[in-house]
């Protein structure tokens, strides 16, 4: 299996339009493979959700890059530092052929049922998972059981856990997760990593994407943790950084760091400095 992301001297800042725009995120190099469940962690306020909106194409943060290229499905390249400067429709197409989301916040549209929160964007994307059997699976099966109708019915963790049914259900290659579980108990937050982790073993053209302040999720159910180092400039500003020892790989169940085995102990005191 191939990259679906292959990036070089990315620099990223929220001031793209302005004369000094001020840099918050580099990355000098990110390859982010198909088939794989991939954890960004790095203390608040590194830039985990600034690589996050870069990737999924939502805001226009680029500010350079030698090379950002994305290989959404077999034979095709974009180049998103081409596609970035057209209109907002290409980038929306982009987004809706081929990513998914979840959010912390679960942008629920509250004037719409329960079930049409689900299902709009399988109905806008296509897809053949069954909204019963998808509830279920993230324990919502209550909501059959108790007849509920709206989302203002549902608990924030109920709400959340339906933010998992509505990006599950339509197709997708690659699933976006901005504190997807950060509302959820221990619990439940681990039986929706399991779902997202056996979606992506038994779909190896899928990959997910996760942000994560989660050490214990990140070290059990990544295949790659990606961690966001803070840097200081002479003024005083910060700004985050990507590279190559951002970077911790699981391979045959050990996790390994520069191509040499580490400890448990040590991935987990790595990505909570």
């Amino acid at each position: 299996m191939g990259n679906y992301f292959d990036i070089k001297n990315l620099k990223c800042s929220y001031g793209c339009k302005t004369n000094d725009p001020k840099v918050v995120l580099q990355a000098t190099e990110l390859r982010i493979p198909q088939g794989e469940l991939v954890f960004i962690v790095g203390k608040s306020g590194c830039g985990k959700s600034t690589i996050l909106e870069t990737l999924g194409l939502m805001n226009n943060t680029i500010l350079s890059a030698e090379r950002f290229l994305i290989f959404p499905e077999e034979g095709q390249e974009i180049d998103v530092t081409k596609v970035w400067r057209q209109k907002n429709s290409v980038l929306a197409n982009i987004r809706k052929k081929y990513f998914s989301f979840i959010f912390q916040q679960t942008n629920m549209m509250h004037y719409f049922s329960i079930r049409e929160n689900a299902v709009i964007p399988q109905l806008i994307k296509g897809g053949d998972k069954q909204y019963g059997d998808t509830l279920r699976q993230v324990g919502l099966e209550q909501v059959f059981v108790e007849n509920r109708q709206n989302v203002g019915e549902l608990s924030g963790g109920q709400q959340q856990r339906l933010a998992f049914v509505r990006a599950f259900m339509p197709h997708f290659n690659i699933i976006f997760g901005d504190e997807p579980t950060g509302n959820l108990d221990p619990e439940n937050a681990h039986n929706l990593m399991k779902i997202v982790a056996d979606e992506i073993r038994n779909s190896p053209e899928k990959t997910a994407i996760i942000v994560s302040h989660s050490p214990e999720l990140s070290e059990k159910y990544a295949d790659r943790i990606i961690k966001i180092h803070k840097k200081e400039t002479r003024n005083g500003d910060t700004f985050g950084v990507i590279d190559s020892e951002s970077i911790f790989e699981k391979r045959n169940g050990k996790w390994l760091h520069h191509d040499t085995e580490i400890s448990n102990d040590t991935l987990y005191n790595s990505i909570v400095q």
